[in-house]
């Protein structure tokens, strides 16, 4: 019996630190269901780590976003985003098998939910803790939050740039103009580039070849 009171109390403190984590995570979901988070950890990452300036951000609220883009953003990010409950388990045991073949973290099966865990509570680093870390909190985000208040903070917090954040400081600095006001190609053109923000702009989404694909894709259908 006493060999085994060490290994009680390591699962019991592996319990509370968890219980722990779901309790803050929660209040803040509580919390950003109704207010826009001053500051995310992604953020403080690329100023502090990268060095990125930061643009003011721009806030806009989801009715305010025309509804032909939101749509495109949903198509060419999650298509079912509506519909599932935060994972995509099928695109999972895809990126699963991959991700064993390559031997490190290649590929993703990020929904838009998983995103937005990622964008305003932890960073885009790519390791297992981290994907540990925001499936436990896509859960609570999606018991707690509304999908449309999901979708209205990944449109306003996702990077699109270097410092460059959420969908409006994006159009503004890209275009000066609000994105309720920039053509139909001008957001195929920002859409696009969400595969690789840091690396491409709606300018020079030629040189990416995911980038040209997803514009390619957006202008068939769109």
């Amino acid at each position: 019996m006493k060999k085994r009171k060490p290994v009680v109390r390591i699962l019991r403190g592996i319990f509370f630190a968890h219980l722990g984590f779901w309790v803050i995570i929660a209040i803040f979901c509580v919390i950003y269901s109704f207010v826009d988070p001053p500051l995310t950890p992604l953020m403080l990452q690329r100023h502090l780590i990268r060095g990125y300036d930061w643009h003011k951000r721009e806030n806009i609220s989801l009715e305010n976003i025309p509804p032909s883009t939101v749509r495109m953003v949903i198509a060419i990010e999650d298509a079912n985003y509506y519909k599932h409950f935060g994972f995509e388990w099928n695109m999972i045991k895809q990126a699963w098998r991959r991700n064993q073949e390559a031997g490190k973290i290649r590929f993703g099966a990020s929904t838009i939910s998983n995103q937005v865990a990622r964008t305003i509570f932890l960073t885009t680093d790519r390791n297992w803790v981290r994907k540990y870390l925001e499936a436990q909190v896509t859960v609570l985000m999606e018991v707690i939050m509304s999908k449309d208040r999901m979708l209205e903070l990944y449109l306003n917090y996702v990077e699109w740039g270097q410092g460059v954040f959420g969908i409006e400081t994006a159009s503004q600095y890209y275009y000066g103009k609000s994105c309720a006001k920039i053509s139909r190609d001008q957001s195929m053109r920002l859409i696009a580039v969400l595969s690789n923000p840091i690396d491409y702009s709606p300018h020079t989404l030629n040189k990416s070849r995911s980038a040209r694909q997803r514009y390619q894709m957006l202008k068939r259908y769109f």
